[in-house]
């Protein structure tokens, strides 16, 4: 209980901080640019900006439910193999999110477009924080167990979580070592990769197949476990956002 709760505790202040001073990144940018018609129209860019964000995050976990439903319906269609229903079931997570992607786009995009996209990532991190505290809090009341262990993966990702783009120009010991955190960090709290290296240091890794991940998630399906709400409503999307945040072309 003691090491959920120092874990989990300063996300929100995390966020709040990363929210507040995205509006004060590249100062000397902003200091040159005016106003097109008021402040008024500034600070409603910036708050559109941060509601884009926002709703990213909304989509992301939307695409996170509906992945939670494959597995059931993909079992039922197909009659394949445990390794054949994994890739499907992969291709069609990743087809369904480039489609809510591109159908939820937010409107307001080219208006965000005037400000400087510098500070975007720093709103994105800062809500994905926020969903991150909000998901493991409600997982704790859940399944405190699934919530502990998750939150021992998924907090240091959404914490470290910073623009390989960004590294890579600084050039510096730091820069390169969060690089390379990041990297790590981003491998091992994939649930496919977690699974995989926890059954390798278990059992061996002669017989890994990506089949028994598939088995695995069936059994959880079947069983109406906590763990599966919390993989696909929490963890995945979640960590989608760290690797968009990664990924991210500042």
């Amino acid at each position: 209980m003691i090491a959920f709760a120092l874990l989990v505790a300063p996300l929100p202040l995390v966020a709040a901080s990363l929210y507040a001073d995205s509006n004060d990144l590249n100062p000397a940018s902003r200091k040159d640019k005016k106003p097109i018609n008021s402040d008024d129209l500034g600070g409603l860019l910036k708050s559109w900006k941060w509601l884009n964000s926002a709703k990213r995050v909304f989509v992301v976990h939307l695409w996170g439910a509906i992945v939670s439903l494959l597995p059931y319906s993909i079992s039922q269609i197909c009659d394949c193999t445990p390794a054949t229903n994994f890739l499907i079931w992969i291709s069609l997570s990743m087809l369904i999110l480039l489609i809510l992607l591109q159908i939820l786009g937010s409107p307001y995009s080219h208006v965000c477009e005037i400000q400087s996209q510098e500070d975007e990532w720093a709103l994105l991190k800062s809500v994905t924080i926020s969903s991150v505290f909000i998901g493991l809090s409600l997982m704790s009341v859940i399944n405190f167990a699934t919530a502990e262990i998750g939150a021992l993966l998924i907090v240091p990702t959404s914490l470290m979580a910073y623009p390989l783009k960004l590294d890579i120009k600084a050039r510096s010991l730091r820069s390169f070592s969060r690089m390379i955190c990041n990297l790590i960090l981003g491998v091992i709290s994939f649930p496919p990769a977690t699974f995989f290296l926890l059954k390798g240091v278990l059992e061996g890794f002669e017989g890994i197949n990506a089949g028994d991940f598939w088995n695995w998630v069936e059994s959880l399906w079947v069983w109406n476990s906590a763990t599966y709400l919390y993989i696909g409503m929490v963890h995945l999307p979640c960590w989608v956002l760290c690797v968009h945040i990664l990924l991210h072309s500042c």
